[in-house]
């Protein structure tokens, strides 16, 4: 009888122990709102604090910048060759339980040839495996700090909740709590103000209006426009990523699905609103597409720096989801990864929602609108950028540079130049109508940051096409080394390269090297009158000749510009004058006393004026007017002068005696060994 009952209290005992056992094992969670999860529903954001937000201007991170790494989870949700990979070049942060969970994953780490001196840990509770969803979101503040944006997380999770705060803490950033219940898997951000989610964001915070949930998105991470749509997909989940990605701030990869499939039309529904939606950068989202006909989940993919890691299904769908990529993502790795057996990628959970990014702190970001579509041909191309070191370290000015190339040439290089700030601006040189112009960024500071705009930088350059919309002056520079060019002039044609007449409103027939006393003349230009017509095809040919007369070629020009115009716009032709043929014989004449200059007075001149010049030696001096035809008006003095101040008049006659039109008129001093110029106006 002892024997018997001590039988029972062991079985009893067991049953009590096993029945414990299974009610303190940890339940296995979804992905989805469970049954369990709906009746704590309440306690979801229910002791969070919220705090201000960042000092603005605040700029939302977006998940193709620059990353220093990713979180994952432990148990994982993932396989380890996926952390492989993201480990051979970044940061892979591990949550983990306790130490010992540590040991067992560095040991399983080491198995599969993980780089562990690309990993660390963080020891923390947590519900769960899908970081992308209750993971932190990175954001800059005024002093372009980097700190977290948290958030409730829209499951009662609570472990999983606290995980934001505790990579704050790990990384030793601010954290800035933003009372909107929400979930990463369902917000995308283009890093420059526009940011993306389903409706979920509504209907999960009912006691705030859109205006409300678009202002907190406005200050907390610097979002306007919140861009939110009615899911496509028509699935429990109602999350982005299940149907699109952001791939830069004009790209957007929509998932697509044959016409006999149950969500086609509401999938090509939202593809088309976002194909005629601006993006960041004026023109409207380039959308990019990839096959999904068995509801694969290639869009639940993630960007690590260069390199895009996308769920594998082992469909014949998966070659063609990596050529989506690598045409969408040119310059960027693809790799594919089959999901754990007893973990599988699902059509509504996969990587995307199992891996979050973690923004480079220090990073170098540049902000630039790029130039794109057709630009006008007649002139420099201007690009403007903003740098932001988040690093606190200085930029490298001589770093800041533009790579271009024209059609299928080489790269070339032009510096970008500090305006003020952080803003920088540069130039691609002007080329002819119908070049192909790709161009992209580089910046590097003291921290040892470097960064391309964009990210890839040769890889998937900004392009642009050059046309003609105006009047172009071909040559658009005239170079005079010689005596002989100067004399004998240069030619540039305004020319008409466009399908309309454009008007021809005005056109400098002269123009002064100043501070220089020389200039130059417009002879014999066909138009009699403005505005002047110009058909397509046709051009106004220019001959410009120089107003001086010696010849001492050597390095080294003055500058000026031929300036006309059209109904369209203003441009140049610029003139470049060997600055010896002007000062070369002055520098080492002994008969002129330096500094040597001409005096005129009065200037504008009535009925007299006076020109005076000093002499270092006695010397042979001849003085001539001569107009802007470039005639000999008269000779006003033609013989041996002494040292000192000399002075000599004209009463604005010309040769034959009668007093000459009103105008510009050139005098030209001419000693041995110099010519100098100068000019006065008959008023």
């Amino acid at each position: 009888m002892k024997r018997l009952l001590t039988l029972i209290t062991l079985i009893t005992f067991s049953f009590h122990f096993l029945y414990a056992q299974e009610n303190s094992a940890p339940k296995k969670l979804t992905h989805w709102l469970s049954s369990d999860d709906a009746l704590h529903l309440a306690e979801i954001g229910k002791n969070f604090v919220e705090t201000s937000p960042p000092v603005a201007p605040v700029r939302n991170v977006a998940e193709f910048d620059q990353m220093q790494g990713a979180l994952v989870r432990y148990p994982f949700g993932i396989p380890v060759s996926l952390i492989k990979e993201m480990a051979k070049n970044s940061e892979v942060t591990t949550i983990v339980a306790n130490t010992a969970q540590q040991g067992t994953v560095i040991q399983q780490y080491l198995a599969s040839g993980v780089d562990t001196s690309h990993c660390n840990f963080l020891i923390a509770a947590s519900d769960s495996y899908w970081t992308r969803d209750y993971g932190p979101w990175f954001a800059s503040d005024s002093s372009n700090h980097i700190g977290i944006v948290d958030f409730p997380y829209n499951r009662p999770r609570p472990n999983d909740d606290e995980i934001p705060k505790k990579v704050a803490a790990m990384l030793g950033i601010p954290v800035y709590g933003m009372n909107v219940i929400h979930t990463g898997g369902n917000y995308m951000t283009d890093g420059m103000g526009i940011s993306t989610s389903t409706q979920l964001v509504w209907d999960e915070n009912p006691t705030q209006t859109h205006e409300q949930i678009a202002q907190k998105l406005q200050s907390y991470l610097g979002i306007s426009p919140y861009l939110v749509e009615q899911d496509p997909n028509n699935t429990y989940i109602d999350h982005i990523d299940c149907w699109g990605k952001y791939l830069a701030p004009d790209k957007i990869l929509i998932r697509k699905v044959p016409p006999t499939h149950p969500q086609y039309a509401a999938i090509e529904a939202t593809a088309a609103i976002y194909a005629s939606t601006p993006c960041s950068y004026g023109y409207n989202y380039r959308v990019f597409r990839v096959n999904t006909p068995g509801d694969q989940p290639y869009s639940n993919s993630v960007i690590l720096n260069n390199k895009v890691l996308i769920p594998f299904m082992g469909s014949p769908w998966d070659d063609s989801a990596v050529a989506a990529y690598q045409a969408a993502m040119p310059g960027y790795q693809v790799f594919g990864f089959i999901g754990n057996p007893s973990t599988p990628w699902e059509s509504t959970d996969a990587l995307h929602c199992r891996v979050m990014g973690i923004a480079d702190l220090g990073m170098l970001y540049i902000r630039h609108v790029p130039l794109t579509g057709n630009q006008p041909a007649q002139d420099n191309f201007t690009l403007q950028a903003d740098l932001v070191p988040c690093s606190d370290s200085a930029v490298y000015n001589d770093s800041v540079l533009i790579y271009y190339k024209v059609n299928n040439s080489v790269w070339h290089m032009t510096h970008m130049s500090l305006v003020s700030g952080h803003h920088y601006t540069g130039q691609i040189p002007k080329q002819p109508g119908g070049s192909v112009i790709r161009y992209y960024l580089y910046a590097a500071d003291k921290s040892g940051h470097r960064s391309n705009c964009p990210l890839i930088g040769p890889g998937d350059p900004f392009t642009f096409t050059s046309v003609y919309t105006d009047l172009t002056a071909i040559p658009d520079t005239l170079r005079f080394n010689t005596y002989e060019e100067c004399m004998n002039g240069k030619y540039t044609a305004i020319h008409n390269f466009t399908n309309s007449a454009i008007s021809l409103t005005s056109l400098d027939e002269m123009g002064w090297f100043h501070p220089g006393p020389t200039g130059w003349i417009v002879e014999n230009h066909p138009i009699s009158t403005f505005p002047a017509a110009v058909s397509p095809g046709d051009s106004v040919r220019c001959h410009v000749v120089m107003l001086i007369i010696t010849d001492l070629p050597l390095p080294g020009y003055w500058i000026d510009t031929l300036q006309y115009s059209s109904t369209i716009g203003s441009h140049g032709v610029i003139i470049l004058l060997n600055d010896t043929l002007v000062f070369g014989g002055l520098r080492d004449h002994p008969g002129l006393a330096g500094p040597f200059r001409m005096d005129i007075y009065p200037n504008p001149a009535q009925t007299q004026t006076s020109i005076s010049f000093r002499l270092g030696s006695p010397e042979s001096v001849r003085l001539d007017i001569i107009d802007m035809q470039g005639r000999n008006v008269k000779t006003i003095a033609d013989r041996h002068f002494t040292a000192g101040v000399q002075t000599v008049g004209w009463n604005l006659e010309a040769a034959s005696g009668r007093k000459v039109n009103r105008g510009l008129y050139l005098i030209r001093l001419t000693t041995d060994k110099a010519t100098i110029w100068g000019r006065v106006v008959v008023d």
